[in-house]
């Protein structure tokens, strides 16, 4: 992305659409050409469907994905639904960044748990130490531990904990869980770290997580990362602080149309294992595709849940931005081509709201070619070889203490 691009956000800053103290909603518009927009796993990837009308579903999941990468690469926004860091890691440095602070009192406790530190732990009383079988063995108990305020981080060799446990007795029932190990190494280890943490919990003082810890710890995600304090989340990833209800909710994308699944067979001129060379030179495999559809999606921010979470109007510019430019962030050939065509945002006078949603929805219409109406604006969606033609059209006769606005126009000109 070039820098002007990276700072289309900056654009839009002072327009009503990005005052956090507007109740918002809005439709989008985006197609795709000859690319599957959202793979359905128990349908063999094949474009999502609904089975009773044959529209095609791109799945709201989807749509914050793309909108999450575009937030982190290109934007460089904190994400907390990623793929580097466990979710307990994320919440721990939260509350370790708050303890450090001095903001709560009760802190999270760590062991080292490196693989001298096991080998420790393993040896007998004859000194002989214990095999690198027996190490692995304990290491890979430790990355399924599913205690709750638990985490082992593979990469450091911790072993964390947030919770309320003191004594060693606690700590091992969070080790062993229901069943006890039967591997001799494991029995040792268990004993081992269950006393380990009971002395670590006792050095950093005694506390209970309090309403107001998990609060605090709460509200320190939804500083850090922009996807908590706009989407939401559930913070019970091990030891519960809660749940975070995010201002900013959107519907499932339904095609205008009926689509067509389609799935084409490929081949590739390379082969998996050398032993297949003698009976093969080629491997197929499948794509799924659709040809063309347009779909039409909706959304909703809620001031009110924004103020609890703490969005602010930069918040709701780069969201406007990732919306527009989501698309070109995530090209692939599976995609073919998708084009964001057009955002529609009705903007209320009130917080809670003007009018009701569906009434303001029922006033965007996108037609198949036809005769265009008088509107507030329009768009025009069509592909070449394709016979259709879409209209988007939103009527005029708008509801008293409500605004429709477009985003594109603003990120798109040329001028702030």
């Amino acid at each position: 992305m070039s820098n002007q691009q990276s700072e289309l956000w900056q654009k839009i800053l002072e327009r009503p659409y990005c005052n956090p103290m507007k109740r918002m909603d809005f439709v989008l518009f985006f197609d795709v050409r000859d690319g599957n927009p959202n793979g359905d796993p128990d349908a063999g990837n094949l474009p999502r469907m609904d089975p009773q009308t044959r529209h095609g579903i791109v799945t709201d999941v989807c749509i914050k994905r793309k909108v999450r990468d575009y937030l982190s690469v290109v934007l460089k926004q904190p994400i907390y639904i990623q793929s580097q860091d466990a979710l307990n890691t994320l919440i721990f440095r939260s509350a370790r960044d708050l303890s450090d602070r001095k903001e709560i009192e009760i802190v999270p406790i760590e062991v080292s748990v490196t693989h001298d530190d096991i080998q420790k732990y393993l040896t007998e009383k004859d000194n002989k130490k214990p095999s690198d079988d027996d190490v692995d063995l304990v290491i890979n108990w430790l990355s399924e531990i599913e205690g709750e305020g638990l985490e082992y981080e593979t990469t450091n060799g911790k072993l964390t904990y947030f919770g309320e446990a003191k004594k060693s007795g606690d700590f091992k029932i969070l080790l062993t869980g229901e069943e006890e190990p039967t591997d001799n190494a494991v029995k040792v280890a268990v004993n081992k770290l269950a006393q380990a943490l009971a002395d670590a919990k006792k050095n950093a003082g005694s506390g209970k997580l309090s309403q107001k810890v998990r609060e605090k710890v709460k509200d320190e995600m939804c500083k850090k990362y922009y996807d908590i304090r706009f989407f939401g989340a559930v913070l019970t990833a091990g030891t519960n602080f809660g749940q975070v209800r995010g201002p900013m909710q959107l519907t499932f994308a339904r095609s205008l149309e009926p689509i067509m699944q389609m799935d084409a067979a490929i081949t590739r001129c390379a082969i998996t294992k050398e032993a297949d060379r003698v009976r093969k030179q080629t491997e197929f495999g499948r794509k799924s595709w659709l040809n063309w559809a347009v779909y039409r999606q909706h959304g909703f921010f809620n001031p009110l849940l924004g103020q609890q979470t703490g969005v602010t109007k930069e918040d709701l510019a780069r969201f406007w931005e990732a919306l527009a430019c989501m698309f070109r962030n995530s090209d692939a050939a599976s995609k073919g081509e998708m084009t964001m065509h057009d955002i529609i945002v009705f903007v209320h006078d009130h917080p809670r709201g003007n009018a009701p949603s569906h009434l303001l929805f029922d006033k965007v219409k996108c037609e198949n070619v036809g005769t265009i109406q008088d509107g507030v604006a329009k768009t025009l969606i069509k592909r070449d070889g394709f016979d259709k033609c879409y209209t988007i059209n939103v009527q005029n006769n708008l509801l008293d203490g409500v605004n429709v606005y477009r985003p594109l126009d603003g990120i798109w000109s040329t001028t702030k």
